[in-house]
């Protein structure tokens, strides 16, 4: 029983954004879902989490039951690659300052 890691995706820091970092890491699971398939049986595609000395941090993996399943996990870590090249985070990354502002603008718009 392992988990072998094939990446991660956003940008932010632990702990401040875990949330965030966490919404990207699992949009990123449902592409590569999508693309690749369901995992083989005996097998899961999720979340997993790594140690760190400064805290723990996430990173999208395959868990198997038995041996890897090398092509899936290799489809699997081209696959997100291709989705991290294609996003970018920090354009779409809200701000708390831009969500003050647009929720007050929301309420200009609602009274006027």
């Amino acid at each position: 029983m392992s988990w072998e890691s094939i990446g991660s995706v956003g940008d932010g820091q632990m702990p401040e954004d875990r949330d965030w970092i966490l919404f990207c890491n699992d949009l990123a699971r449902l592409y590569v879902k999508f693309v690749c398939g369901d995992p083989p049986s005996g097998c899961k595609l999720g979340i997993m989490w790594h140690e760190h000395d400064l805290g723990e941090y996430p990173s999208l993996g395959v868990y198997s039951e038995f041996e890897p399943p090398w092509d899936y996990i290799n489809q699997c870590e081209a696959a997100l690659e291709r989705f991290d090249d294609a996003v970018s985070w920090s354009e779409i990354h809200s701000e708390p300052e831009d969500e003050d502002e647009d929720s007050e603008d929301f309420e200009d718009d609602d009274h006027a």
